[in-house]
């Protein structure tokens, strides 16, 4: 997946930080500071571009996607997850903001939705301002549980968490 002329910067956001601290890992083709902003708070900053945020259907992701919109006026978000229609609160925010707001899907371990979601945005919009990576996954009921012991860790559960926490994120950003 190639997103053409990104121009700004690509975060990963985890569920795990503090206070909505997200560090840089792309920033003009090389990895760059880290970069804190609270979505409460005044410190979320950005005025027009276009934003995506992938891992938009709870949480964090939905959290910057609600901030990217509300604290300006300008610019469009693009946010992307598994299943658009099962995210309530990215349905509220597109009715609020029908003309600022794409919804697309978008699941990190499926590569043709990362290549289809950078081919729509590319042409509709060239390129990208920012990329705020929110995904990631500690369970999934009957999938995926969190090990409580060392004897309980099963390869396929480390894959899985691997591939959704970090291979995922690299894939969208390349």
């Amino acid at each position: 997946m190639k997103l053409l002329g990104l121009t700004q910067r690509a975060f990963m956001a985890s569920p795990l930080s503090v206070r909505g601290t997200i560090r840089s890992v792309f920033h003009r083709g090389s990895v760059s500071s880290s970069y804190s902003a609270s979505a409460s708070s005044a410190g979320l900053k950005w005025e027009g571009g276009v934003s995506m945020v992938q891992g938009a259907s709870r949480g964090i992701g939905l959290e910057f996607v609600r901030q990217l919109l509300q604290k300006s006026g300008k610019g469009h978000v693009v946010a992307t997850c598994r299943n658009p229609n099962r995210s309530s609160g990215l349905l509220d925010l597109k009715n609020m903001f029908p003309e600022r707001l794409s919804v697309l899907p978008l699941d990190v371990t499926v590569e043709s939705t990362i290549e289809d979601s950078a081919k729509l945005i590319t042409e509709k919009y060239g390129s990208l301002n920012l990329l705020i990576n929110a995904s990631g996954i500690l369970s999934i009921p009957d999938v995926l549980q969190p090990e409580t012991t060392l004897t309980k860790v099963e390869k396929s559960s480390l894959l899985l968490a691997y591939e959704v926490n970090a291979v995922g994120p690299i894939l969208v950003i390349k």
